[in-house]
């Protein structure tokens, strides 16, 4: 288990920042479901799913040093972190089908957090705006595949 900060999302730095522990703590779930030798039969799916995430969290990284320099300390009033933590402890024992529905949360989370975030950084600078929206429906498209597992 990887153990993540979520930051409160008061400003539009915190929500990237909020935005890179989701992936950190993504990528670091798919890989501990892709070393678990009970989970064979779905390892490389993890694993893709987990250098996905680690893909996606650089560039964050890219986005927040290149792009969001003067956005980093705008305040944002309309986003509740609380609401898209994500749960970074895989259950002990889990079966094929209990993985995929726990990886499935992580999306369906991460997906909202990234439709809402991407509705207030709109306001604020279109190129983040896009980027979020994208990642949203990556983390969609990604909790369907896992509930075809």
């Amino acid at each position: 288990m990887v153990e993540c900060e979520f930051p409160e999302c008061t400003t539009f730095g915190s929500v990237i920042r909020f935005a890179l522990e989701l992936e950190k703590g993504a990528a670091a779930v798919y890989q501990e479901l892709a070393d678990n030798p009970g989970l064979s039969q779905a390892a490389e799916s993890f694993r893709v799913l987990s250098a996905a995430h680690k893909k996606r969290e650089e560039l964050l990284e890219h986005t927040r040093r290149e792009k969001l320099n003067e956005m980093i300390l705008e305040p944002i009033h309309e986003i509740d972190s609380s609401e898209y933590i994500i749960e970074t402890k895989v259950p002990e024992g889990v079966d094929l089908k209990g993985a995929a529905e726990f990886a499935s949360d992580i999306e369906a989370k991460s997906a909202r957090f990234y439709s809402d975030s991407s509705k207030v950084a709109q306001s604020l600078l279109a190129e983040a705006a896009r980027i979020l929206d994208r990642m949203g429906k990556e983390n969609q498209a990604n909790k369907e595949k896992l509930e075809a597992l």
